[in-house]
């Protein structure tokens, strides 16, 4: 068996194995789906070995998952649920009106923290908490904070700074950049425009107004304000394609990955930005490197090594779903959708045809995801995503380019606030046009209703997909025996 073959087939179990155990069967309950693909895979008359190795291994990836879990729970029972809390923030705090919330590392585990919004605290401040200490719930919330690692969550009654700057020194640089770059926002620009900036190229939405954050998700482009992996895809393949029309594959795909890192950093290297760019770094190392390679093996690694490092990834974050998919979409569906519309040769005018190819291609990958995590998809988000991407990194390069400016030049940023404005006062116009027009769909998939429209899917990229070389029954020669 070749050895990329024998690394995807593997890895593809194991991930299997992985994703059961995450979806609630016990690691014995496995046994059953791994005792249908040693069948399945037997009939097809692959090597008996082959076929019990790759059914162990599925079962193996269970057992990960099961050994995870149990690890976590314990930590979960161990930690007090009454007295003082004292710990370090570990995060930027998020800010509204009357509150303000943070992650607090503890020597007994991650703890997530709601308390009032004065006196306002940073990252890195050493600070004891007392209040209502409660385990994460049984919900979806919980899950995500499972994903998280925390392992309780607090009220804060009474909260007291026992000493600050105690965090990683890089860390809270990154964040005053942070808050300097916010602040040039809100001085240089009309408030909705600024906020807009601040969630595009900060990842902060504490700013935009309730009214704004709802056109948002009705038009479907409620990913351009969040630190999601649909955003980081987007980003960076729309990047490069836009690059790609000026100048080589090569610096348009390192400018993208530059964009998607000042994302991250501006983020303060949140895990879950961090997950969903490395999975695009993966996808565009042949980019880079300028040589074929297999796409699907790269992002099966990918997901290997988080999944390795926190097994609840691959249930339980939807950002790194939502970049899994619009990632294998742009690397499968695009081409696809390029020839459909006359040739992948054919950019169109600064790159805009490839762009638009690729905002397409990862809504048509992500819409089962996002009508069951956001319940709120919209038959018209094709229309809004393709008015709305192709300008983001526009707006975001363009916006980060003036805070940099206002921090030595003050009248020069406000003349390119001349330009900015107009970038962002477009996107906002377009987000709201959209969400008034917006045809509402939100059906009840169900397990089975994704599982339908995935194979669906799968089955038309396989059909419309260039001729290959190999055969669909010589793909399983290296399994026979």
């Amino acid at each position: 068996m070749a050895p990329h073959l024998i690394f995807f087939t593997f890895g593809l179990a194991f991930l299997s194995g992985v994703a059961f155990a995450g979806l609630g069967l016990s690691a014995g309950a496995v046994f059953i789906p791994a005792a249908i693909l040693f069948a399945a895979l037997y009939l097809l008359r692959a090597d008996g070995r082959v076929a019990a190795l790759v059914a162990a291994i599925m079962i193996c990836g269970a057992g990960y998952y099961a050994i995870a879990d149990a690890g976590y729970q314990a930590r979960v029972a161990a930690f007090p649920h009454t007295g003082t809390i004292t710990g370090m923030i570990s995060t930027d705090p998020s800010r509204m009106l009357d509150a303000q919330s943070f992650y607090l590392r503890t020597a007994a585990g991650t703890v997530a923290v709601t308390a009032g919004a004065y006196p306002p605290f940073r990252y890195g401040d050493l600070i004891s908490v007392e209040g209502s200490v409660k385990r994460p719930p049984e919900s979806s919330y919980g899950d995500y904070l499972a994903k998280e690692g925390v392992v309780a969550t607090v009220q804060a009654e009474r909260i007291a700074l026992t000493a600050p700057n105690a965090g990683n020194p890089a860390l809270r640089f990154v964040f005053a950049v942070k808050d300097r770059i916010h602040a040039a926002y809100v001085s240089l620009l009309a408030p909705e425009q600024a906020a807009l900036l601040s969630g595009v190229t900060l990842g902060m939405n504490n700013d935009l107004s309730p009214a704004f954050l709802q056109d948002l998700s009705v038009s479907g482009t409620r990913h351009v304000t969040a630190v999601s992996g649909l955003h980081m895809a987007i980003l960076f393949f729309v990047v490069f394609s836009l690059g790609a029309y000026f100048f080589s594959r090569t610096f348009a795909a390192i400018s993208g990955l530059l964009i998607v890192g000042a994302f991250v950093a501006l983020t303060g290297f949140s895990v879950s930005a961090i997950r969903a760019a490395f999975l695009v770094g993966v996808a565009s190392l042949a980019m880079i490197v300028q040589r074929k390679y297999e796409p699907r093996n790269a992002l099966v690694l990918a997901a290997l090594i988080l999944t390795f490092a926190n097994p609840k990834v691959l249930v339980f974050d939807t950002g790194f779903q939502l970049s899994f998919l619009a990632v294998l979409a742009i690397i499968y569906l695009k081409p696809i959708l390029m020839r459909a519309a006359g040739g992948e040769d054919r950019n169109g005018l600064f790159g805009l045809r490839d762009a638009l190819a690729v905002t397409i291609a990862a809504q048509i990958a992500t819409a089962p995801i996002l009508i069951v995590q956001f319940q709120n998809f919209s038959l018209t988000a094709f229309a809004a995503n393709m008015l709305v991407v192709p300008a983001v990194p526009y707006v975001m390069v363009s916006g980060l380019v003036m805070a940099a400016v206002a921090a030595v030049a003050m009248p020069a940023a406000h003349l390119l606030s001349f330009i900015v404005a107009p970038l962002a006062g477009y996107v906002i116009a377009a987000v709201t046009i959209t969400a008034r027009i917006a045809v509402l769909f939100d059906p009840d998939l169900g397990t089975l209703g994704m599982i339908g429209y995935y194979a669906v899917l799968f089955g038309l990229i396989y059909w419309f997909s260039e001729p290959q070389p190999v055969t669909a029954p010589e793909m399983i020669k290296p399994y026979v025996r």
